[in-house]
């Protein structure tokens, strides 16, 4: 994204050149034209006379014959080529219809997970806070149309109601500008398609009110929905906002919103500072907070440097890709919807850093790193979020991936910047929710003390609403913890 504000940089600077090559041609024009209205008041006054002097007569010629043709050819050559070919060059820059897409989709998911007004939004008020910016009808336009196309109705029907009330009292400039009646056209199709069919009615009446050619497509939406109100049930006065659909709220809804209740006042979580996992840290103990007993879970403060959080994000930024999911079958990883951040891995031994961070997970978390996952360095952006999901394997039906290093044992994360607002990791089944604090880590076991997989450590990475998301994770194995945690057999009850 950062790359795409440099691009458009450079295409308003382009656009400014050719403005230049324009204001340049124009001037040319009427200097021209002053020039050659002066000869002609001169010879209008008094057209015999002027004509019969042969001066005048051979210049009337000369001018016909050749600086017309000259005109003619300065204003066919084309204006700012070299403007036109440098907007071409970066066109490969600029984003696709999918990245135009997954931008809806992500805008779509932090309105819905966060329970947004689609007016607020529009109006740059998110979550209760103001933000210097809004949306125009193009934007809004953009986002019910694509939504349309998704068959998300409901949803599309906010974003185009609130183009048409943006319309109402804007304008925009001629070469981007959408029509009201195209608006209305795409808004009434909508109303269809979620049967309030008097409701479209209406807005192709008022679609043709505003259209002096009286489209033919209009006419013919018009006589359609005549029918079907004349054979058919119809729903009448539901507001756009249509808020009697909305889904109930979730846990996972409740966690990135900040809803969960406080931590109970439990005496056994507490705040220590640990310096008994490994020798190390009776020297430099690490402020740890215990979050919970099922599964284990603690957070440690302070535990990555603002030097090291700018290394690691300067090493992961040239190589960030789109994370993956592994399939149930574990053979492959893919792109999937519901992960949208950007990831680069780092080997234990890539350079100086990643020892020391690997180090100090040893350090917090007592486990052996032999045969652990790489360190991972994620970006979430525009609504970035990882949907609701366990990170172990599960042995019987992803055999091939923990035959060799056994099932993740642990999951350590950092956090490497402060969320303005949203981006919580939350775990709705044990109704915990842990935001983002620069330079703290998260970790909790996978595996119950048997070695099977905890059903509680479902989690979930809530989307951004205003930030950048950075964070740093590894996934410890469990072969490598033989002595470390044995498993403990499971006892009667």
């Amino acid at each position: 994204m950062v790359k795409l504000l440099k691009v458009e940089a450079q295409l308003i600077d382009a656009l400014k050149d050719y403005a230049g090559e324009l204001e340049k041609k124009l001037q040319a024009v009427r200097s021209g034209i002053v020039s050659m209205r002066q000869e002609s008041k001169k010879a209008q006054d008094s057209m015999e006379e002027y004509l019969s002097n042969p001066l005048n007569s051979f210049s009337l010629i000369r001018r016909m014959h050749r600086d017309w043709t000259l005109w003619q050819m300065f204003l066919e050559d084309p204006v700012g080529p070299a403007q036109l070919d440098r907007i071409q060059e970066l066109r490969e820059q600029m984003p696709s219809s999918t990245d135009l897409e997954e931008a809806v989709t992500a805008l779509d998911r932090i309105q819905s997970t966060y329970g947004l007004e689609v007016a607020d939004i529009s109006r740059g008020i998110l979550d209760g806070r103001q933000y210097n910016v809004s949306l125009n009808a193009l934007d809004t336009y953009a986002m019910g149309q694509t939504l349309f196309d998704q068959a998300k109705y409901v949803a599309a029907a906010g974003w185009l109601y609130q183009a048409l009330a943006w319309l109402e009292s804007n304008r925009l400039p001629v070469p981007v500008e959408v029509s009201k009646g195209e608006v209305q056209a795409v808004y009434a199709e909508t109303l269809l398609k979620l049967d309030r069919h008097a409701d479209a009615l209406k807005v192709v009446n008022i679609a043709l009110g505003g259209d002096k050619r009286h489209d033919i497509k209009l006419l013919l939406k018009k006589s359609e929905i005549e029918t079907l109100i004349r054979t058919g049930p119809n729903s009448i006065g539901i507001a756009p906002t249509l808020k009697s659909t909305a889904q109930p709220l979730g846990e996972y809804e409740r966690g990135c919103r900040g809803l969960f209740p406080s931590p109970s006042k439990d005496g056994r979580l507490h705040c220590v500072y640990n310096s008994t996992n490994s020798a190390f840290l009776r020297l430099a103990p690490l402020k740890m907070e215990l979050v919970g007993l099922d599964p284990y879970m603690v957070l440690y403060h302070d535990v990555i440097s603002a030097l090291e959080i700018s290394q690691l994000q300067d090493m992961a930024t040239p190589g960030l890709k789109r994370a993956t999911v592994y399939k149930a079958s574990g053979r492959r990883s893919e792109v999937v919807k519901t992960r949208t951040s950007k990831v680069a891995w780092f080997p234990d031994t890539f350079n100086e850093l990643t020892e020391r961070l690997n180090r100090r997970i040893a350090d917090m978390t007592n486990f052996d790193l032999l045969g652990s996952e790489m360190l991972q360095a994620m970006n979430y952006g525009l609504g970035g979020h990882y949907d609701k999901h366990y990170d172990f394997f599960n042995a019987s039906t992803a055999a091939n991936l923990t035959q060799m290093n056994g099932d993740r044992i642990a999951t350590v994360l950092f956090y490497l910047t402060d969320v303005e607002q949203g981006g919580a990791t939350v775990f709705p089944n044990i109704r915990k929710a842990v935001f983002p604090q620069r330079g703290s880590a998260i970790i909790w076991y996978n595996l119950k003390d048997d070695g099977d997989p905890n059903p509680q450590t479902l989690h979930a990475a809530c989307p951004v609403l205003v930030g950048s998301k950075w964070v740093c994770n590894k996934w410890i194995r469990e072969r490598a913890q033989l002595f470390k945690r044995p498993c403990l057999k499971r006892g009667s009850d």
